[in-house]
């Protein structure tokens, strides 16, 4: 009978379980507590409905945030203004690009729902971040929730949780927040 050594495979098992794990694909998931919308309007200071007019993206210290500027049509909640500048961690800028699991982005002309919280110095974010902006188009109402997990948990009697729904249903939700 012909014995192999067993250090070879003592060896090659880490090595090859190492090889694995270097070459996995990274995780794109971002888990979230189940949220209503109504909450999410709670804790956000504006919530606008509006046009994307542009976006930048800089570098801030080590990492990449995005800026959008938002052409307000109408306010549901709060007095932002004419125009309200949103930033999101995540962009490019030139051929480095970041990318937040779980944050919203921003394309020029898009129609958008956003939710939005003050950031200090005058700046906004999002408040919840996939969670605070909705694409409208053809009367419906979008969150980006491609990568986003959630953990449930029981919401408030009457609220909807945060997804798709009509532009009406959400202005009303927002707008019955108090």
């Amino acid at each position: 009978m012909l014995r192999r050594p067993l250090v070879p495979l003592l060896v090659a098992a880490p090595l090859a379980l190492a090889a694995l794990t270097i070459h996995a694909p990274p995780a794109r998931a971002s888990t979230f507590v189940e949220t209503s919308v109504e909450e999410t309007a709670r804790v956000a200071d504006a919530v606008v409905r509006g046009k994307v007019l542009r976006t930048a993206a800089r570098w801030v210290g080590g990492r990449i945030v995005t800026e959008a500027e938002i052409s307000v049509a109408s306010a549901w909640k709060g007095d932002p203004g004419e125009r309200i500048v949103v930033a999101v961690p995540g962009g490019r800028v030139g051929d480095l690009a970041q990318r937040v699991s779980g944050a919203p982005t921003f394309q020029a002309d898009e129609e958008v729902v956003v939710f939005a919280a003050r950031a200090g110095g005058g700046r906004w974010g999002v408040a919840g971040l996939a969670l605070g902006k909705y694409r409208v188009e053809a009367g419906q109402a979008r969150p980006d929730l491609s990568g986003v997990r959630f953990e449930t948990r029981p919401l408030a009697l009457g609220e909807r949780p945060v997804g798709a729904m009509p532009v009406e249903e959400l202005e009303r939700r927002v707008r019955a927040v108090r």
